[in-house]
């Protein structure tokens, strides 16, 4: 059985007897046609604005924290950013001071 929305026009087949709200069943060809030609109020989506959410910022590890290595210990990481880019080698200044003094020393 086919059943209407009388006001959005919708359409769909069912097995079941559908009763209530403003569904009724499209009995003929002739009904259908008339049906058909009835405007259909088109409906609006109404969504709430999609939010980004903020980026999680992980805590960066204090600039000269003791490492553990007498050697890298005595340098700051401002001094070893400085003389890589004195060389010329690329880095990410937000690595910790091990990895900049590893690519330093050329490890």
């Amino acid at each position: 059985m086919e059943y209407r929305n009388k006001k959005t026009g919708c359409k769909f087949d069912s097995n079941f007897k559908i009763s209530g709200g403003d569904w009724e069943l499209v009995t003929d060809q002739k009904e259908q046609t008339q049906q058909d030609t009835t405007p259909v109020v088109p409906v609006q989506n109404i969504s709430e604005p999609v939010t980004e959410p903020e980026p999680t910022v992980a805590s960066e590890p204090e600039p000269n924290e003791p490492t553990g290595n007498a050697d890298i210990d005595s340098l700051s990481k401002k001094d070893i950013i400085q003389e890589l880019e004195a060389m010329g080698i690329d880095h990410n200044p937000r690595d910790k001071k091990q990895v900049l003094y590893d690519l330093m020393m050329g490890k």
